[in-house]
């Protein structure tokens, strides 16, 4: 489903983390603030974040949970040498790496049953779907040409902890074919919430956590409203950006 762009007002507060990203290609919207709202972390946690571009989940992660360690991988040279900048902007060298390379390949820093949590947020179309975006890194950022569902649950799965916990965001139409994916790698999904540009607007984003190995009682959580009616953050979207005073956020919604 396509978004068309909402321009905000009440821009937060102009200090605080600070994420750098290219003028052109790829540039990440709301949907990392959402899924890193979205994840419960404890101290001392294994973290791992999939396809992470310019770095601004573990960096949001870090300042949200300084306790944990956090790894995160991105396939294309370009968002990996800025999110390397970005961590080395945000002094967070310490606790978080970044790794350059194919998710699916044996990585020496991915080993098997590693993490306690990974997330992702691909918000991936399936590749034979909608028009292909000629601009190269954003056609793998929007279309499943380097990895697909299958593919990054089934690796996600392999490189969980017994009991460890998978977060993904992706649009409502890829539902179905995400909770069938999870349970077929012995994913159980645990929390569901779907985001929604306002209260009347349907569904934009679904994000859901899954255990690996293990079922407890299946939530789904309140709707996550972003905009009130005359197009300022409702409570809750203002308390995200508010909790850690992000400068250069995006100026919109949109599919990623």
């Amino acid at each position: 489903m396509e978004m068309n762009l909402i321009h905000m007002k009440n821009p937060p507060s102009p200090k605080g983390i600070t994420i750098g990203q290219g003028d052109q290609g790829y540039r990440y919207s709301m949907e990392p603030f959402l899924l890193a709202n979205f994840v419960r972390l404890r101290p001392g946690q294994e973290v791992l974040d999939i396809g992470t571009g310019c770095g601004i989940i573990p960096i949001l992660l870090a300042h949200h949970e300084p306790g944990v360690r956090i790894r995160a991988v991105e396939i294309q040279r370009a968002l990996y040498n800025q999110a390397v900048q970005n961590v080395i902007n945000n002094q967070l060298t310490d606790r978080v790496q970044v790794v350059h390379g194919d998710v699916l390949d044996s990585l020496d820093s991915l080993r098997p049953a590693t993490f306690d949590t990974i997330l992702s947020n691909p918000l991936f179309k399936e590749a034979q779907t909608g028009r292909i975006n000629p601009d190269p890194e954003k056609a793998i950022a929007r279309h499943e040409l380097s990895l697909d569902l299958s593919s990054l649950v089934k690796k996600s799965a392999s490189l969980l902890k017994s009991g460890g916990r998978l977060h993904l965001a992706y649009p409502p139409e890829r539902l179905l074919a995400c909770l069938e994916t999870l349970r077929l790698n012995k994913l159980h999904p645990s929390r569901l919430r779907f985001v929604h540009p306002y209260t009347k607007s349907e569904a934009c984003i679904f994000l859901v956590e899954a255990v690996l190995g293990r079922q407890e009682e299946f939530t789904v959580e309140t709707p996550f409203i972003i905009f009130q009616n005359d197009r300022s953050y409702s409570k809750e979207m203002a308390e995200i950006y508010a909790s850690i005073n992000h400068t250069g956020r995006p100026d919109h919604v949109s599919e990623k």
